[in-house]
């Protein structure tokens, strides 16, 4: 049965956006946490100097950049959140694979993290380029992200190379030396897959998943 894209986001869009807003939410709160802990820091020393103690400038120094370095990581926080808000703004457009899977691993850094399981991403030696929907193509690198990383042990390593495979299509490859879940979310996925004009191909051993894009 085919749907339509609104009719895919009305069912799948919420569980995404849920997650990600939730671990984006996370996130800007131990930033918080971080620059509110240093500046009470600052103003125990500022009390002390008030007393007559001389001033640690190197402590002092080292609060502020700990403060500047959560505020600038609350600010690359928000960028992707504000460039995830918009992923739904054009149903079709040109996207950067490499830009949307940096996207991707942005947002959802914190859950793979606490999973214990390291991702490395290989961008490509040139620009590529697929057609769609940006929010389905990150919701669909996500899916197969989480379906990959579910049974991996903790401290697996994930690696995702963009390429254009030997026929010369984009592809998206996803490798470890682990058998990942073969149980991906099919319903979801299929019809992602069909809007995109993408397919998922996996290996008979279950360590390697190429996400191919027609042309």
């Amino acid at each position: 049965m085919k749907h339509t894209a609104q009719e895919i986001i009305d069912q799948y869009g919420p569980a995404y956006f849920g997650q990600m807003g939730a671990s984006i939410s996370h996130d800007i709160k131990n930033c918080l946490a971080i620059i509110n802990e240093n500046a009470g820091l600052m103003s125990d020393h500022l009390m002390m100097a008030q007393k007559g103690v001389p001033p640690d400038i190197d402590r002092f120094s080292g609060i502020i950049r700990r403060i500047e370095k959560q505020i600038a990581r609350a600010d690359g926080i928000l960028k992707s959140l504000n460039a995830f808000s918009h992923s739904m703004d054009k149903p079709e457009q040109q996207i950067d694979l490499d830009e949307a899977v940096g996207l991707v691993l942005g947002l959802g850094a914190r859950i793979i993290a606490n999973k214990g399981i390291k991702v490395n991403h290989t961008q490509a030696p040139d620009k590529l380029y697929v057609n769609g929907s940006l929010f389905f193509l990150l919701s669909l690198i996500w899916s197969i992200l989480e379906n990959i990383t579910e049974n991996l042990a903790s401290n697996a390593i994930l690696n995702i190379f963009s390429m254009e495979d030997e026929n010369k299509q984009i592809c998206l490859s996803f490798q470890c030396e682990q058998p990942f879940a073969s149980n991906f979310d099919r319903q979801a996925n299929s019809q992602a897959l069909a809007l995109l004009k993408a397919k998922l191909v996996l290996d008979d051993q279950y360590t390697k998943a190429d996400l191919v894009f027609g042309r």
